[in-house]
């Protein structure tokens, strides 16, 4: 949620030309170089602005038509106003992206540049939209983006599924491999003489933990140092597999998703994701 109400502020920037059209025979306009606009201009523009809205046009002002203009940086207050600028197009081409990628929308540069001019030059005879039909576009995009993502997580969600259910199945039938109850599969590696752990223990351990495609997540033997746990904080998975291992084993565990971060994942683990962990247990020490 975080992400898309970034995307519904940042759009809400260039919602007010959204729809606009070019009319044919506008006169192209420039800036002025100190972008000060006089009565005069400002009463041809009241005259013409009865015409634009009801055609729902708006002037535009774009690369094309010279409106981009030369900058020169005479001042701590230019430097400034130069770094806004850089910083507003960085998270406008961010949410160009975003969106693009969300929902499959190509946003105009044009339009933008255009709404964004008549915004900042507070110019109401070019503003396209009340704040009412401002709230009414957030409100669908802000529909649109949910219904998106939500159908991309359910999408990730049933694949991530179907993939882990093959690898495990697959894992199933690899010589020595085991299965409990609970549908945890586990491997002896190596087969310790030590005490067995409590689900109630402290425990310290070496271990790697990668996905079912390789991706290695963590792993105290890069971090060079063994990894101290209450047995009870951890997933299920561990807490069920490391009670099978006495003290010296090494065991490989293929964890279903239902026993590890559940339909929902966590950092670098997918929803639903079935995760291998190699586990050294190395000592009990309570």
């Amino acid at each position: 949620m975080k992400k898309l109400a970034i995307l519904v502020l940042c759009f809400a920037l260039i919602v007010p030309s959204a729809f606009a059209k070019k009319e044919k025979g506008n006169k192209k306009e420039s800036v002025k170089t100190e972008q000060v606009v006089t009565k005069k201009e400002k009463k041809a523009k009241t005259k013409d602005s009865k015409d634009t809205k009801v055609k729902g046009e708006q002037k535009e002002c774009t690369p094309d038509n010279k409106c981009c203009k030369t900058i020169t940086l005479n001042s701590l207050q230019d430097s400034i106003a130069y770094a806004y600028g850089m910083a507003m197009g960085k998270q406008t081409i961010g949410m160009l992206e975003q969106m693009k990628n969300d929902v499959n929308f190509e946003l105009s540069k044009d339009i933008i540049v255009g709404s964004l001019i008549a915004q900042l030059a507070n110019d109401s005879a070019n503003m396209l939209y009340t704040e009412e039909q401002l709230a009414a576009v957030y409100a669908q995009t802000n529909n649109i983006l949910r219904e998106a993502i939500q159908k991309k997580k359910n999408e990730e969600l049933e694949k991530n599924k179907i993939a882990g259910a093959e690898f495990l199945a697959k894992m199933e039938k690899e010589p020595g491999v085991m299965k409990t109850e609970s549908g945890l599969l586990y491997k002896i590696e190596r087969l310790g003489e030590g005490e067995k752990p409590l689900v109630t223990s402290l425990v310290q351990v070496h271990y790697s933990g990668k996905l079912i495609d390789g991706t290695e997540f963590d792993s105290s033997y890069k971090r060079g140092k063994p990894a101290d746990f209450s047995l009870q904080n951890l997933i299920q998975g561990w807490k069920e597999g490391i009670c099978l291992m006495p003290v010296g084993s090494k065991f490989t565990f293929y964890i279903p998703y239902q026993l590890g971060y559940g339909e929902q994942g966590t950092g670098p683990i997918p929803p639903a994701s079935p995760l291998i962990f190699e586990v050294e247990l190395l000592e009990v020490t309570k």
